[in-house]
């Protein structure tokens, strides 16, 4: 039997990792638009997981862990961008646009490694019981966006994320991707 808190408790387990790039991102965002582009950002991402997933659980995609693990690149790409951005020492005018791009991009490679536990998770249910659950997990990613926007103004958070944050980011990017092809035995088609 499905429940309100075991879904909530799965969404949980399975994004907080996006919680931490939010706060991450938002620190970084400097203006109001930026912010609303994150969460757009957020969003599309995330609805390409659950679309790909949803699809996944009918049968009609199946990907092996090698081949989800090439994701990885993405952030690894992203993150050696922004290490030669800081090295350059270019003070490039920002475009909002770009956090979109960024979040959407970052989130759906991060979370690229949940769709081995959503397409059986959705594969177990019929299809009202799986719109609740998009409906929900829809519902978090709200939550999630707003709670990342409360934590970053916190004192702590704020000052430290914005005093290191932009030294902190690229390597996190660069650890993330390293992590999910290491995660998915991607580096065994390497070698």
């Amino acid at each position: 039997m499905l429940s309100l808190v075991s879904i909530i408790l799965f969404f949980v387990a399975t994004n907080l990792d996006d919680l931490l790039f939010l706060i991450t991102w938002f620190s970084q965002a400097k203006t109001t638009e930026e912010k609303w582009y994150i969460v757009a950002g957020q969003y599309i991402g995330f609805i390409l997981l659950l679309s790909i997933s949803f699809i996944g659980a009918f049968g009609t995609l199946q990907l092996s862990e090698e081949w989800v693990g090439l994701f990885g690149f993405i952030p690894i790409y992203l993150g050696m961008k922004s290490l030669m951005s800081l090295y350059q020492s270019r003070k490039k005018k920002s475009r909002p646009v770009m956090w979109l791009f960024k979040t959407a991009v970052i989130t759906f490679a991060n979370g690229a490694d949940n769709m081995g536990v959503y397409i059986p998770l959705f594969a177990t249910y019929n299809l009202e019981k799986i719109m609740l659950i998009l409906v929900i997990f829809l519902v978090l990613v709200a939550i999630w966006c707003y709670l990342g926007l409360v934590l970053v103004q916190q004192p702590l958070f704020a000052r430290a994320l914005e005093r290191y944050g932009h030294f902190i980011v690229p390597f996190v990017l660069i650890g993330l991707g390293v992590f999910i092809m290491v995660k998915q035995g991607t580096f065994h088609y390497f070698l």
